[in-house]
Parts: structure tokens; C-alpha cells; sequence
């Protein structure tokens, strides 16, 4: 069995639909994980990040934010990774300049585990197995 992390950038494009060839590939990427073919984790950073995009950037009411999340926290053998490693992350956001909450999501990824995203930025840190959906549905 496949296990992805399922990174901020990958729910958004979902949860927007607001790019049609992403959104299709997330639709069949979210039908595998609930057959059962697929192994999510997410984390508490992606949980936050969901929450602040969808209402301050794209304006969504809360209501439908938190209908939103609950269905993520739903999905099929989602495991939620609760800690994170604060000296690596800040490691990681001085030696290759992107996020601190990319660099705290990185530090949450299973060695094991393919992280999922639409963000390039994440390609600048050669210790993780990075993915689009497309490339493993």
C-alpha cells in the first residue's frame, strides 16, 4: 500500500476546484484513499494552514471551512501527526529559505512516506520522496 502525506496545496486545489486538470487529479487521488489503495497522514501544521487559506485568502464562511476539515479528518485511515520538531524546522528554513510551516510540515513527513503536494518548494529538500497526485494515482 501507498503512503502519502497530503500537503496543504493538494486539500486547497480540492476544496477550490479553482485549477479543473488538479482538482480531477485529487478527486481520483481521494476515491483511492477511500478504496482503501492509499495510506493518508496529514498534520496539525496542514490543519491550520487549510483553516487560514480558505478564510482569510479565499474568503470562505466558516461554516463551510470547518464542513471542510471535518470531512478531511474523515477520511479513510487518515493518520493526524500531532508532533512537531521545532530545531529542525528552523534548521530548514535557514539553510533553504521557504516556509517555516513547510519547513515544520517537512519535519512531520514518515521516512516511509511520499509527500504529496503542488508546492515546489518543497523539491529543495532532498530528504523527502515528493509527489504530485497525478504521478501516483
Amino acid at each position: 500500500m501507498i503512503k502519502v502525506f497530503v500537503e496543504t496545496s493538494v486539500f486547497i486545489r480540492f476544496l477550490t476546484a479553482d485549477d479543473a486538470q488538479k482538482f480531477q487529479d485529487c478527486v481520483a487521488l481521494f476515491e483511492e484513499i477511500e478504496q482503501g489503495q492509499i495510506r493518508p497522514y496529514a498534520s496539525n501544521i496542514v490543519i491550520l494552514e487549510i483553516l487560514f487559506l480558505l478564510t482569510k485568502l479565499y474568503k470562505f464562511p466558516k461554516a463551510k471551512v470547518l464542513s471542510d476539515i471535518g470531512k478531511i479528518l474523515n477520511l479513510r485511515n487518515l493518520t493526524i501527526i500531532e508532533k512537531t520538531d521545532t530545531k529542525t524546522a528552523l534548521n530548514m528554513f535557514n539553510k533553504f529559505n521557504i516556509k517555516y510551516a513547510d519547513c515544520l510540515i517537512a519535519g512531520q513527513v514518515p521516512k516511509t512516506v511520499i509527500l504529496l503536494t503542488y508546492d515546489e518548494d518543497f523539491k529543495k529538500l532532498k530528504s523527502l520522496k515528493i509527489a504530485a497526485p497525478a504521478e501516483i494515482i
